[in-house]
């Protein structure tokens, strides 16, 4: 608790050198539509300031003399940018068009967006930077239909419509994110504070991202412009649950047709706190020692550099990144639990083994050609993402010497990623768009350490891809898409002869023995695919409009799900492969629903999948001949049903502020056996997320854009559980939230006070990493972040 209020001393006198005269005038108005009525809940962006019309359409702000650039947007309007000069009490009125390219799904801020069929939530820094909740996924949990299948407290995976690990892509400047994705222990290496704007896509992608993307893309845009001249920001930020401090830098500079942007983040972070004295896993009851989860403690440091050149008819940025993140795992999930290595060791910041250790290196390069009635997109990757495990070095049969170099590595995965994908876009006319594209990716995976998982390999993929638009009227957008990919595998062999010569010693056959001994075998393989999508966007009247999309998607079988063939520490299980295994296909119906109406924004996603062969882990009803390894999971396919709706409302009523965004999934496994319909794994229980806001201070010279916040997340029980899982309790969690402008003579900040698990509830997340060893999730925690502007706003 010492460090946390040492890090709000040090951020509250933090300095930047913007120059303000301390006199305010006054700026008001009115904001009304075309045929003059008042326009109540429309976003008034003033600068870095944001304001929003009462039910008559007024807006006002009391600003410094000065230029100031204005943005007014309401969902359904075409929004109004423009440069106002400040030097007295002024009026300001303002009349929307309706927008031609119909209503964006959800907006966080006000930003215009391409009209899409697609079901798309819209996402910026500053959403990311006020709900930083230490990861990417973690940090849109409030969205609706998103979940976050949760690593500690320094890493998170996306969940889209309950599907997760490879059947969601992350994409970064139209660049796939590769990685170890297969693993609920591994995290995404996406440092959140410096993207810039995001989309989530909910539904299949498959089209544009190919394999990964069947339940949805999480596409980050780092390409953002900046303005002339040197700009930039420092965010700092504190945690009390876990002693967390950290920081975001944020530089840019322009001049004329080029710019460089400059980002570093680091953070550190120790063991996590718990409401729980105790917990039971396998029979054992282990003390949790000062509330503190042992060994949980982290530390991440990230950079990115980018360098863009603008002309006429090209547009070229090369962007390189590289996240690290060394994180301890408790000794519990790494072999049978020994309570002698869960007590404290006198430093909540210490780092022991078990823990991981993961490096994500990227090279991007972005080039646009413009021509008369065309454009030519051309993306090419390099990635290297390198994970390892590191546990003091054990056997689990005789015969096993530890390595002469880094005899404590128990598992290495060095993946390098190399990428190409070119996309031609065509107007015939303002009807008539189309895209045609291939997209070609190189995959090769190096192993090391003394334990075994997953084998060496080789993969390609070749794909080529077309969208049609057609827009026949402002009302209507149809979209057709198809894509066709050929993948291969080329999967390396491996035996182990200390595992034959044990099991031969414990009277196994030897037929049995060198079965198991073969941990995987050489594989070469070949895929194919063929996949549709149609997109229906209509736009009913001013208040309504709907999205309807149709098609098949698909996913290629992972290495893992081919050749795995050990104890996974990081599933508590032997998980073995099949390499027979065929690619994931799928069908796809998705409904979007939206009315807007003055301040009233609301939206309903039915949606159904059908799977002709979902691949997922299952319990094989035998035990491992392994050592300690307990029953044996096997990859296997089988028939599938996911089906659900999401819906979001959100409405202001003068200084008040309402929001809700809610869950339902329903899913299940279908077989030939119906009394082994089982649900499919990793599903997140029905939610509610509902927040209510009230601003603060409309006349106060020093706190501006100021709100107060309460919030609630109601977590139904999840029974419906996948064979192996338990099921997990309900539970309510209840928040506190303050967010202001400060400004006093020469100081400005955007300053964010939170308090998460407010009532310190002892609760588990169905989808967490810890869930299988019944460890609850973090107690109470008071977060602060500051951000401090400077240079160009």
């Amino acid at each position: 608790m010492k460090i946390f209020w040492i890090g709000l001393f040090l951020s509250l006198f933090s300095y930047n050198s913007y120059s303000q005269d301390y006199n305010k005038y006054t700026l008001s108005g009115k904001v009304l539509s075309e045929t003059g009525d008042a326009l109540d809940g429309a976003y008034i962006k003033i600068n870095e300031q944001y304001y929003w019309t009462s039910s008559d359409g007024d807006y006002s702000a009391k600003l410094t003399e000065g230029d100031y650039q204005l943005q007014v947007s309401i969902i359904g309007y075409q929004s109004v940018d423009t440069l106002v000069h400040l030097t007295e009490n002024s009026v300001l009125n303002f009349e929307l068009e309706r927008a031609v390219n119909g209503l964006d799904e959800v907006l966080l801020e006000g930003h215009q967006h391409k009209k899409t069929s697609q079901n798309v939530l819209y996402v910026d820094n500053e959403y990311l930077e006020d709900q930083f909740n230490g990861s990417l996924a973690a940090s849109l949990e409030k969205l609706p239909g998103f979940n976050a299948m949760q690593i500690g407290s320094g890493a998170s995976k996306p969940i889209i419509r309950g599907l997760g690990l490879n059947r969601v892509a992350i994409a970064e400047n139209g660049v796939k994110q590769e990685g170890q994705q297969w693993g609920a222990d591994h995290g995404l290496e996406i440092d959140a504070l410096q993207v810039e704007n995001l989309e989530v896509i909910k539904g299949v992608g498959s089209i544009a991202y190919g394999s990964d993307a069947l339940g949805g893309v999480v596409r980050i845009n780092n390409n953002t412009i900046p303005k002339e001249g040197i700009s930039g920001s420092l965010y700092s930020f504190t945690k009390s649950v876990n002693n967390s401090l950290g920081s975001s830098v944020k530089l840019a500079y322009r001049k004329n047709d080029w710019f460089a942007k400059a980002k570093v983040t680091g953070l550190t972070y120790a063991d996590y706190k718990l409401p729980a004295k105790q917990i039971s896993y396998l029979n054992f009851d282990i003390p949790i020692f000062d509330e503190q989860l042992k060994n949980t403690a982290g530390k991440e440091l990230d950079w990115y550099g980018q360098f863009g050149v603008i002309k006429d008819n090209f547009t070229s940025t090369i962007s390189v990144s590289n996240v690290y993140q060394k994180s301890g795992f408790f000794p519990g999930s790494h072999g049978i639990p020994d309570i002698s290595r869960v007590q404290p060791d006198g430093d909540a910041r210490n780092i022991e083994e078990p823990f991981q250790r993961v490096t994500h290196f990227k090279v991007i390069s972005n080039s646009d050609f413009d021509f008369e009635n065309g454009k030519l997109d051309v993306d090419l990757s390099y990635q290297k993402n390198h994970r390892q495990e590191w546990s003091l070095f054990h056997t689990h049969y005789a015969g096993q010497e530890p390595p002469e170099i880094n005899p404590n590595l128990e598992l290495d995965f060095d993946l390098s990623t190399y990428g190409a994908k070119a996309t031609y876009h065509h107007n015939f006319n303002k009807e008539h768009e189309t895209q045609v594209g291939v997209d070609f990716q190189w995959k090769d995976n190096t192993i090391e350490g003394y334990n075994f998982l997953l084998p060496e390999y080789q993969s390609a993929n070749y794909a080529m891809f077309a969208i049609h638009e057609f827009q026949p009227s402002s009302e209507n957008l149809w979209t057709l898409g198809m894509r066709f990919d050929y993948g291969t595998i080329d999967m390396k062999g491996f035996y182990d002869p200390n595992l034959y010569e044990f099991l031969i010693g414990n009277n196994q056959s030897e037929e049995t023995a060198n079965s198991y001994a073969q941990r995987s075998r050489d594989l070469d393989r070949d895929f194919s695919s063929f996949n549709i999508r149609l997109g229906w966007d209509h736009e009913f009247d001013k208040h309504w409009s709907s999205k309807i999309n149709l098609g098949t998607a698909f996913r290629l079988p992972t290495a893992i799900e081919l050749g795995a063939n050990g104890i996974h520490h990081g599933s508590f299980r032997h998980e073995q492969g099949d390499p027979d295994l065929d690619p994931e296909k799928g069908f796809m119906a998705d409904i979007s629903l939206n009315y807007a109406q003055n301040s009233w924004k609301i939206n309903l996603s039915p949606y159904a999948y059908f799977f002709s062969n979902y691949i997922f882990l299952k319990p094989s009803g035998t035990f491992s001949l392994l050592p300690h390894s307990g029953q044996l999971y096997s990859y296997t396919e089988s028939e599938a049903l996911l089906t659900g709706f999401e819906f979001s409302i959100d409405k202001q009523i003068a200084r008040w502020h309402i929001g809700l965004a809610g869950e339902y999934l329903y899913n299940q496994q279908l077989t030939s056996n119906s009394s082994r319909n089982f649900p499919l794994p990793f599903t997140p229980a029905n939610n509610l997320f509902t927040e209510v806001g009230y601003q603060l201070f409309n006349s106060s010279e020093i706190f501006d854009n100021s709100e107060i916040s309460i919030n609630n997340r109601l977590v139904m029980e999840q029974e419906r559980i996948a064979q192996g899982e338990e099921i997990t309790p309900g539970y309510g969690l209840w928040g506190l939230g303050f967010r202001s402008d400060l400004k006093f003579n020469k100081f400005q900040a955007k300053v964010n006070l939170r308090v998460d698990n407010l009532f310190n509830k002892k609760y588990f997340n169905h989808t967490s990493f810890y869930r299988r060893l019944q460890i609850p999730e973090m107690g109470r925690n008071i977060q602060l972040s500051i951000k401090i502007p400077f240079g160009q706003s």
